[in-house]
């Protein structure tokens, strides 16, 4: 189930990766045209604002002409020589912008012959102005082809406009259909997208629902298993163990060996069956933690009293520094915790070694430590150990014994009181298990009062705790 959901959502953002490519590479299209169309409708209105200016400026001179004609005041002679220079800019420009239209240039050409010789006749008219005085440019205006050149530069101008405005209205329906487009592009893209993020998430939704379903039948399915196995395997328990006492009848040494081998599987499977519970339940919330103020030194001296004859069987000291520490929370599950970390340090450390166990304050937590002279963790190992069933070496379950639940206990439990847990770690010196509870706020004043009171909490868990440590 895990991998489907990995694959719906890795199939989800391939798609809408796909499709935000798609759209990028056809919208990048789509507007490269868009701005290419402006650009000519942005080209076209230069064009005409050139044409104005060169119909603008004749109408200046023409007019500065007539003034120094009429008045023979040189400013607008020098008004007009000005005009004069700015003309032939103008049709420079003019042409550098037609270029893509060969019909504009044709009449480009024909325009600037037009405005050469318009201004040769009004130079002329300067000409006799000066020579002949007002009388002779008068006669000479009424016979010469200034007017005639005026009509036909103004009726070429404006075929000119009346050319660039059909083109403007056409490059204007193009760029907006471009417009159009590239807003349809965009939006269809983005529902497209949409509705590809929607089905991903509906997806993931589902599988999410069905591994939620699934977790929880196999919860229920192992908690009623468990409960089921239990009780049976607890008498079988009982009954393998007063077999091999001798109390129901002798039995000779090969069928006492093989008593003692079942009632020590069945002991492990009871052991097996109480982690799992565990777990399950810390996992759930269903186990209720019941927080209080604890002493430490006297968590550590009751896990070690659990935990002695575990270490002297396999010939390992117990060492346990004084705290004078108070925590605020669940004894039973504390004690638990040691005797989970304490049970692994004993069963990896070679015979003669010695266990420490101590706590100090760190801030506004109590930091257990529980420390081995075992064979040490490896790096990579150092993490995936807190997780269920997994162990450094496959093997130790088999020799050393053990679910591969203890530290997965221990770490909800130490977790669920807000702490965390972790493991340092050398190879071939040994290793030391850490984690942290909250500190109570103050100490009891009255240590006997409240070892009498912790005694009336102890529950089903610490018995177990007891007699089958996890491992």
């Amino acid at each position: 189930m895990k991998l489907t959901v990995e694959r719906t959502v890795l199939a989800g953002f391939v798609i809408v990766l796909a499709l935000l490519g798609t759209v990028g590479i056809v919208s990048q299209r789509t507007i490269i045209g868009l701005i290419e169309d402006s650009k000519w409708v942005t080209h076209t209105h230069v064009v005409l604002e050139l044409l104005q200016q060169v119909s603008f400026r004749m109408s200046q001179a023409e007019a500065a002409i007539r003034g120094y004609v009429i008045t023979g005041d040189t400013t607008f002679e020098a008004q007009y020589e000005g005009i004069r220079k700015q003309v032939p800019d103008l049709i420079s420009e003019l042409r550098t912008q037609t270029l893509d239209n060969p019909g504009e240039q044709s009449n480009i050409s024909s325009l600037e012959t037009l405005l050469e010789k318009r201004f040769a006749t009004m130079d002329e008219g300067i000409r006799v102005r000066k020579s002949g005085g007002l009388q002779a440019i008068l006669a000479l205006g009424s016979t010469g082809p200034g007017r005639k050149l005026s009509a036909e530069i103004s009726a070429l101008t404006a075929q000119m406009r009346g050319d660039e405005d059909r083109l403007l209205v056409d490059r204007n329906m193009r760029a907006q259909a471009s417009a159009r487009r590239a807003f349809l592009v965009v939006l269809s893209a983005l529902v497209v997208a949409m509705f590809a993020v929607i089905g991903s998430v509906v997806l993931v939704f589902r599988d999410l629902t069905r591994r939620q379903q699934i977790e929880r039948m196999k919860s229920e399915f192992v908690s009623v298993v468990s409960h089921e196995l239990r009780t049976p395997l607890t008498s079988i328990h009982g009954s393998l163990a007063l077999l091999a006492s001798g109390l129901l009848g002798r039995v000779d040494a090969k069928g006492t060996r093989m008593l003692e081998i079942a009632v020590s599987n069945t002991d492990r499977l009871i052991r097996l069956l109480n982690d799992i519970l565990d777990i399950e339940k810390l996992d759930s919330g269903k186990m209720d933690i019941r927080q209080m103020q604890c002493s430490a030194r006297e968590l550590i001296e009751h896990a070690i009293d659990v935990m002695r004859p575990m270490a002297q069987n396999q010939h390992i000291t117990l060492s346990a520094k004084k705290s004078e520490l108070f925590i605020y929370a669940d004894r039973d599950q504390c004690i638990q915790c040691l005797t989970n970390l304490l049970s692994n340090a004993i069963k990896f450390s070679e015979p003669g070694g010695m266990v420490k166990v101590a706590a100090k304050s760190i801030g506004t937590h109590a930091q257990f430590e529980v420390s081995d002279q075992g064979r040490g963790i490896p790096e990579n190992k150092k993490n995936s150990i807190f997780e269920r069933f997994h162990q450094v070496d496959t093997s130790d379950s088999r020799k050393r014994g053990g679910t591969g639940l203890g530290l997965a206990i221990s770490r909800s439990i130490v977790e669920q009181h807000g702490g965390k847990i972790w493991v340092e770690s050398q190879l071939g010196i040994g290793s030391t298990f850490f984690f942290t509870v909250p500190l109570a706020q103050t100490h009891n004043p009255n240590p006997t009062l409240y070892a009498e009171s912790t005694e009336t909490v102890r529950s089903e868990r610490e018995s177990n705790a007891e007699t089958h440590p996890a491992d």
